[in-house]
């Protein structure tokens, strides 16, 4: 693999989809390592044969090319690189600082129960006889690495100067009793072999930190800069799951988010460029990227502020980009009508949506009569018959307008309006239900002029028929 002055990876296990803390992890990654010129790496860490699934890894790298987090070949598997782990543990099984361990889960447990919350290193000095005569009936084993007395001490560019005894640290199992590596084991010798400089994760990994630099050392390895990013957490300041309803990122890209929206939305959990600014772009989020200005502390996941960045993208978004994202969708959105007519929506539109979904449920009625009417809307603006009455009058001044245009439409309604001494809303609120069947969208006037007179008329006659329902 080719060297750069900044390598980095993101890891992830396939053993559910992409959720919105690996997301961040790997765009931390992705945005650092773009920032430093460097190279981008993915290793996908399939070791858990059981719970790994295909479908899994395929969603993932679904996910990463959606949000634009490209990663530089080769794409690594672990599953693949066993042979490379078991050289490793021969060197260090021969060099003394791995052994095996025979003690059995029951063993384990007996030495919990009597306090022992670390490995005691029942097997730690076995001799070689010992050792045989155990191998000779059979009897399983896993591989401890021998911890040296000492500390270890290493630099987190989040959380500063980090000390460890190894007092703390009992001789881990670096493979399991099946012949499987453990993560640890497999992280460190993957990462030096992808010349992987700065290992950048989650905050949850600093307990493994000190176990992977000593193995690091065991095996003669550089050891890489780390830094820990603080957890995305629920409203109720726990790390964010399932339970607060967090979705994972497959999700937001069913339900038509701009991918470079959740970008800026999860690079400000946790970051921010030292400034006021909130809506970047990829580019100035690349540019202005800098580990430094991580907090420590946790972030706390706020769909309300999703929904506004979100929104403030897709006001930024080019119409025509706009167009052929929803056609993504659905192919059929607008289907008959003239280009002009679709894009005069979007237009009008993408000042309220958040997303492509949300933009399409908006745009029905621009095709569509309505076919019921909101409740809610029902009962502020069309609660009783005597609306009727209004509604026909307003429906007579409409079709008496020669030019179907939203400013004649406006000033027409404005006339009505002072002549019996009405408030705007007591007209418009109606009309709008009878139209759009809510009371939300773009101007009025301007739906009108859309809908086009004979519609618009239609629209209100069939209202007149039904409501108040």
């Amino acid at each position: 693999m080719s060297h750069s002055s900044v390598s980095v990876r993101f890891a992830p296990s396939p053993t559910g989809e992409l959720h919105l803390g690996g997301a961040r992890t790997a765009l931390f990654n992705w945005l650092f390592a773009k920032n430093q010129g460097g190279q981008f790496f993915l290793r996908i860490e399939d070791t858990d044969l059981v719970r790994s699934k295909d479908e899994y890894t395929d969603q993932i790298l679904a996910a990463l090319k959606w949000l634009g987090l490209k990663w530089d070949e080769p794409l690594v598997y672990q599953s693949k690189r066993f042979d490379d782990y078991k050289v490793h543990i021969t060197n260090l099984l021969g060099t003394g600082q791995v052994y095996r361990c025979f003690c059995s889960k029951d063993d384990l447990q007996s030495a919990r129960d009597e306090g022992h919350y670390q490995y005691p290193g029942t097997c730690r000095n076995l001799t070689d006889e010992g050792v045989k005569q155990r191998l000779n009936q059979g009897i399983g084993f896993t591989y401890r690495i021998r911890i040296p007395d000492g500390e270890t001490h290493y630099e987190d560019l989040i959380y500063g100067p980090i000390t460890v005894n190894h007092g703390e640290v009992d001789d881990f199992i670096v493979v399991r009793s099946d012949g499987s590596p453990t993560y640890n084991f497999t992280a460190v010798i993957d990462d030096h072999d992808m010349n992987i400089t700065h290992v950048i994760r989650g905050e949850d990994h600093i307990s493994n930190t000190p176990k992977q630099i000593l193995l690091y050392q065991a095996l003669g390895f550089d050891v890489p800069t780390f830094a820990h990013l603080p957890m995305i957490l629920g409203h109720d300041k726990k790390r964010l799951s399932k339970r607060h309803g967090a979705p994972g990122v497959q999700s937001f890209q069913d339900e038509g988010y701009l991918p470079e929206s959740l970008n800026n939305y999860l690079a400000l959990l946790g970051w921010n460029p030292g400034t006021e600014e909130e809506i970047l772009s990829m580019d100035e989020l690349v540019q202005k990227f800098n580990l430094v200005q991580v907090q420590k502390k946790g972030a706390v996941w706020d769909e309300k502020k999703l929904h506004w960045v979100s929104g403030q993208h897709m006001m930024q978004a080019n119409t025509d980009f706009i167009l052929e994202s929803i056609r993504r969708i659905n192919p059929n959105w607008g289907k008959g009508s003239d280009i002009s007519y679709l894009i005069s929506i979007i237009e009008m539109l993408k000042q309220r949506a958040k997303s492509l979904t949300e933009f399409i449920a908006q745009s029905h009625y621009f095709f569509h009569a309505p076919e019921s009417y909101d409740t809610a809307g029902l009962k502020r603006g069309w609660p009783d018959k005597n609306v009727n009455n209004r509604v026909e009058d307003i429906q007579s001044v409409l079709n008496e307008i020669s030019i179907w245009r939203k400013e004649n439409i406006e000033k027409a309604l404005k006339v009505y309006a002072a002549a019996h001494e009405l408030g705007m809303g007591k007209i418009i609120m109606p009309i709008r239900l009878a139209v759009s069947g809510g009371l939300t969208g773009p101007n009025v006037f301007e739906i009108l002029d859309h809908l086009g007179k004979e519609d618009t008329i239609n629209r209100i006659e069939t209202a007149l028929n039904v409501l108040p329902s």
